[in-house]
């Protein structure tokens, strides 16, 4: 099945979020690669080998320090997410690889961190930011939603999909800019 698409084309108009006590937001250094991968893998994206990070994130053309955000609190890494650039649509922005580890879930860090990737993108000169996610990330399709992402159709399941999740998450606004790409 193919996963769901999102986009924001308002990088304006975003929360201002604080971190929690004892918790900082700060950029990729090299070394990183460990802590980031023990996130990915609580977050379903990858699996835990810092070779992964290596090869999802740093080997990427797009690659720069400054487009990884990480939150650490006094135990590691706990949370991450990259403002990409599309290598085929330089003009849009792509929020990659948000995740956060499950003791550290419902601090609002998803949103921490994507936020601090969205401002970075609209300060590159990114128009909008677009995003892919499953069905079953409630908790970040509903921080994507509240940060004011709107659905894509991408293919013929993506209306019915779209449509259920409004309706779970009582949103029936949420198709209203919904729209078709190719």
């Amino acid at each position: 099945m193919s996963q769901l698409r999102l986009e924001k084309d308002d990088l304006y108009n975003l929360p201002y979020l604080l971190p929690p006590d004892g918790y900082v937001v700060r950029n990729y250094r090299d070394g990183d690669e460990v802590g980031i991968a023990q996130v990915f893998v609580t977050s379903s994206l990858s699996d835990d080998l810092p070779e992964s990070v290596l090869r999802i994130l740093v080997r990427k053309p797009c690659f720069r320090p400054e487009r990884v955000f990480i939150v650490e609190h006094a135990c590691g890494i706990v949370a991450t997410a990259s403002a990409w650039v599309e290598e085929a649509d330089p003009d849009s922005g792509y929020l990659h690889m948000v995740g956060v580890l499950p003791e550290h879930r419902g601090k609002r860090l998803g949103a921490l961190v994507s936020v601090a990737a969205i401002r970075y993108s609209r300060d590159e000169g990114i128009s909008c930011v677009r995003l892919l996610t499953d069905d079953w990330r409630e908790a970040a399709l509903k921080t994507y939603i509240g940060l004011g992402f709107y659905p894509l159709y991408a293919d013929d399941t993506h209306p019915q999909r779209w449509a259920a999740i409004a309706s779970k998450f009582e949103r029936p606004d949420l198709l209203s800019r919904a729209r078709a790409i190719c």
